[in-house]
Formats: structure tokens, sequence, C-alpha cells
């Protein structure tokens, strides 16, 4: 008689981590699938990019998660350094505030010279930092522009819709690339940079960013309301791809970074199609920064280079004034912040966390300042933190 090989089967229960992973896993399949289906899938990379690390947003420092194209710099030409460099310092209380605000690297240029900068001794390598200059980058679009119109290539008072046929209808047929360098095209992109759902995380963190933009039409009439928003920006981004035939880092290494004199080549940070964040992701140091201030602050020239010209940086520098919906927008020109302190015009390339980039044309500065944190606080519509370092800037100088 033969006997059959008998087969065990382990009845026991499944093991309870086991069931906890797979339960685990299955849940992260179909978070995936979700985020697939319902166009999200941006939310991984912002996972990883900043929620993750503790962070509600973008950080100044996250240049290592960018995927990157090169804005190369073809002439270097140094700072010459400033008489009193090395003479100036700052003062224990700015230090304090400095470090509470985790403030990266400041530079102080004074009459075309390196009077001051500053890396934060906490901080590893600070004063080297490539930082996320945020939507200072917006300032630089519009130099772009800037440069487009000189070699006319385009208008500032041109329809959109001659460079970009999709806005040929209805009211987008009114919208001008004034209006779009103003942020009046009354277009809802929204700006929230808290909703990992929203625009502007789509844009930061997405694969594909210019597929987002043709949902978005002119809402009304355009030319009013005035309110800030990438968007504009990117939509900038688009005309000047449409007109130069070349990427936005090309053109700006070519048309403004290396006459600017840059001594370092910056990064610019790029979707999975190459196409630029250009509303932000450009990434050099504070010394770098201030080339791009500096050359606006002498408009538009750089020793004996033209860059820019003057008719474009002043158009730049002029605020967009009265709107039809009876509001005075006097803080605000082409992608650039404007204002007065102590009884002296300014303006500024600004970015999130308190990327500044001031000019002070009457008292002939430029200060730049890189970090981590700001204070939540306004005045007049502007950072109350510009001022702060406005003060900074001319105690160093003997201005105050």
């Amino acid at each position: 008689m033969s006997v059959g090989t008998a087969t065990y089967k382990d009845t026991r229960p499944m093991n309870r981590y086991s069931r906890t992973l797979l339960a685990i896993i299955a849940l992260g399949i179909l978070a995936y699938a979700a985020s697939l289906l319902t166009g999200n899938e941006h939310v991984w990379r912002g996972l990883r990019q900043s929620w993750m690390r503790g962070a509600q947003n973008a950080q100044v420092d996250d240049l290592k998660f960018q995927k990157t194209v090169t804005v190369a710099a073809k002439n270097p030409q140094p700072w010459p350094k400033h008489s009193r460099y090395g003479d100036v310092a700052l003062t224990a209380e700015q230090v304090d505030s400095t470090q509470a605000l985790q403030t990266v690297s400041i530079a102080l240029i004074h009459r075309d010279s390196l009077l001051f900068e500053w890396g934060n001794p906490n901080i590893d390598n600070a004063a080297q930092m490539e930082c996320n200059s945020f939507s200072a980058a917006k300032t630089f679009t519009a130099l772009a522009i800037g440069a487009a119109e000189d070699r006319g290539l385009l208008s500032t008072k041109d329809r959109v819709a001659k460079h970009l046929p999709r806005f040929a209808s209805g009211m987008n047929g009114k919208l001008t690339i004034e209006e779009v360098l103003q942020m009046r095209t009354n277009i809802p992109f929204g700006e929230d940079y808290m909703d990992p759902f929203g625009f502007m995380a789509k844009c930061y963190y997405g694969h594909d960013v210019r597929s987002l933009l043709p949902q978005y039409e002119v809402e009304g009439k355009p030319g009013f309301p005035w309110k800030y928003q990438g968007g504009n920006t990117l939509l900038l981004g688009e005309i000047l791809y449409k007109v130069t035939g070349m990427s936005i880092s090309e053109w700006f290494s070519e048309t403004i970074w290396t006459p600017s004199g840059a001594t370092k080549d910056a990064k610019w940070g790029v979707d999975d199609k190459n196409f630029e964040r250009n509303f932000a992701a450009f990434y050099t140091t504070s010394v770098e920064f201030a080339k791009l201030g500096n050359m606006a602050l002498n408009l538009g020239r750089v020793g004996d280079v033209r860059v820019l010209s003057e008719r474009f940086l002043h158009r730049l520098q002029t605020p967009v004034g009265p709107l039809e919906d009876g509001t005075d927008i006097q803080h605000y020109g082409y992608q650039t912040w404007l204002g007065n302190h102590r009884e002296h015009s300014f303006f500024a390339f600004v970015g999130l966390h308190g990327q500044y980039i001031i000019c002070v044309p009457d008292l002939d500065l430029v200060y730049v300042r890189t970090g981590f944190k700001q204070t939540q606080e306004k005045l007049r519509e502007i950072d109350v933190d510009v001022y702060r370092s406005i003060d900074i800037a001319m105690a160093m100088t003997g201005q105050i």
C-alpha cells in the first residue's frame, strides 16, 4: 500500500505586521493612481522636496532636488572692491536679527563696487550657497522681455494674441504684454503657495508647466484688477520662447547675465520638458544677484556696455497707477516692486522667504539678502524687511 505525500498548510492568521505592510503598499498604489487620475502627480515631488522636510512650501536650499539648466556667464567681470571694503560690519542687533530669520548671505554694492559681503557662520559655506531666487526671477523675466523689445522682436504694447494665437478670441484678444508685465491680466491662475493641489504647486513641482496654461483665459475684461500671480510670468516666458526661438536660460545668458558681468554660471529650474519655471528657481549667490540689481540701477548700463535701453528700465520702475476699478497701484511696475523709504525711492526684486535685490538709485546702492525666513508684516504692500534692509545699507554707507 502506497502512502501519499502529505501537504502542510499553514492556517495561522497572517502576521499583523505583514498585514500592515500590505495595507500601506495598497494605499500607496491607490494614492498614486488617484494622483494620476486627478492631475496631481506633482504632490510626490512636493513631498520629497518640501513637505517631508517639515516645510510647508519650497525652501531656499532646494537646488539639490531640482532639475536645472545652465545660465552661462561668458564674460566674467569680478566686482571691484570699495575703498571701505572690510571696514564695515553688521551691528550686534543686526546680527541677532539675521540669525533669527536664518539669513544666508548679504551683499552690498555702493557706487558700482562691493562694499560688504557676509555669510551666516551658522550655515556651511553660506556666502557661496546658490540660493533660490523665488519670485525675484519674475523681474529677471521682465528684463528678458526688455531685451526682446530692444531687439525688435516684440513690443510691450503688442496684444498677447500676436504671439500666442490661442488668445485671439473674445476679451483675450485685448490683453497686452504690458498688462501681463504689470500683473493685471484678469486671468484667475491663483497664487496660493500653501495649497499643495493649487496652480502654483503644480507649476513648481509639476512635470509639464506649459501644459497647465491653455485652460486659463481672461475673465471679463483685461487691465484690472491688479493681482500678483506667477501664471502671468509663465505667460511672459511662453512669449519669450516664441519670439526668440531660444530657451529663456539661453536668451537670458546672451542678453542679460553675460553682459551684466556675472562671474559664475547660474542655474534655472526646469520641468521635464526643459521649460524654465521662470517665475522662480533661479539659483546663484548674493554677490551674483547683485550684478542684475546694479545693471538695473544704472538704467541698463554696465561700464561701457549697454545691456538694456533706458526707456525700458524707466518703464520697469514706473508704477502701474490708477485702474478702472478705482485702485491706484503705486507699489508695482513691470514685475518689480516699488516704494519710498526715508524720502528715497527704491525698486526691488522680491522672492518668497525674503530674497531681496533692493536698488536705491539716488543713494547709488544695491543690497542683496538671501535667507530662509522673513517677517510677515508689510508696509505699503511691501515686506517690512525691505525697509529694514535699506536702513542697514544706509548705515553702512554713512547715509543715515
